[in-house]
């Protein structure tokens, strides 16, 4: 591998291993929020004075390079918030096995560190993945190169948990249109009123991507290819009825969509090229269509 390719692939570790991080930090907030909710003999580790040694993000943050990747100040930051969290988390459950009661400024003192420590965390996702240079810089939103990342995970997920994934691709219909008429500093803005449409119109955990120009890529976890159809025909009809102002200027316009399943069998680039031909068949039958690619090779466009 070349030096460039090396440091790719470092980065994308180190990102898988932030994710794990992230996850298992969610995992043990809700333990703990159910333990301080529904009682019982709590974690000797949460008690403990290096608890937050025990945890799983406490050896990620002081076992690996990883978390000291990056930013060292947002390292420290994320160093103290995490212990602080800890020991306000020790001490409620200190004072709910003594039968005390747990006072509303202790519960706030801890949600505040912990929402402080998903910021910081999410953060240094941020600062790996604008390394890997995985963001789209105009929308915010991952870019073509964030993809096969976000798809192979998914696509582990649909493998150990047999829930279904959906993968829409998105083409604005004559969009070039908007940009002749109005410049393309107003396209621009344009386009990232779409991003923020989309992210308004879908579900929270939803991943969305823009390929480049006007064509985007919306990831949709849980969700089988008739019910994706429902979903991304309201979002057809919502983006249809829905107007862009731009400083004077009201811009309306269509989209084309082309849905699949995101499925094992295929590869991931085989996977791009069945969903961008159903997006390309919706727009060959007029746009402002939605296209779903059925296992058996069959396209249906809705409306």
């Amino acid at each position: 591998m070349t030096p460039s390719e090396l440091a790719h692939a470092d980065i994308l570790a180190r990102l898988h291993e932030l994710d794990r991080a992230i996850a298992q930090h969610s995992q043990w907030l809700a333990r703990l929020n159910r333990q301080l909710i529904c009682g019982g003999a709590a974690n000797p580790d949460d008690l403990a004075d290096d608890s937050h040694l025990r945890c799983q993000l406490g050896h990620w943050l002081h076992g690996t390079e990883d978390a000291r990747a990056g930013d060292e100040p947002s390292h420290a930051a994320l160093v103290a918030a995490h212990q602080s969290m800890h020991q306000i988390a020790g001490h409620l459950l200190q004072a709910q096995a003594a039968n005390q009661p747990i006072t509303g400024a202790d519960y706030d003192a801890l949600v505040a560190v912990a929402t402080r420590i998903r910021q910081l965390l999410r953060r240094k996702e941020q600062e790996l993945t604008e390394r890997l240079g995985a963001v789209d810089k105009l929308t915010g939103l991952w870019n073509r190169q964030a993809v096969h990342l976000r798809l192979a995970e998914e696509i582990e997920r649909v493998q150990r948990t047999r829930q279904p994934c959906a993968i829409c691709f998105v083409d604005l219909d004559d969009f070039a249109q908007v940009n002749a008429a109005h410049g393309q500093l107003i396209g621009d803005e344009v386009l990232k009123g779409v991003a923020s449409f989309f992210a308004n119109h879908l579900r929270g955990y939803d991943t969305l991507f823009r390929l480049g120009g006007e064509e985007f890529l919306l990831c949709l976890p849980n969700i089988d290819l008739d019910q994706a159809g429902a979903l991304i025909n309201r979002l057809r009809e919502k983006l249809a009825a829905h107007t862009f102002e731009v400083e004077t200027r009201k811009i309306q316009f269509t989209a084309s969509f082309g849905l699949v399943n995101l499925e094992p069998i295929f590869f991931i680039d085989e996977t791009l090229e069945r969903v961008e031909r159903a997006q390309l068949i919706a727009k060959s039958e007029g746009g402002n269509r939605v296209c779903i690619w059925h296992d058996g090779f069959e396209a249906e466009t809705q409306p």
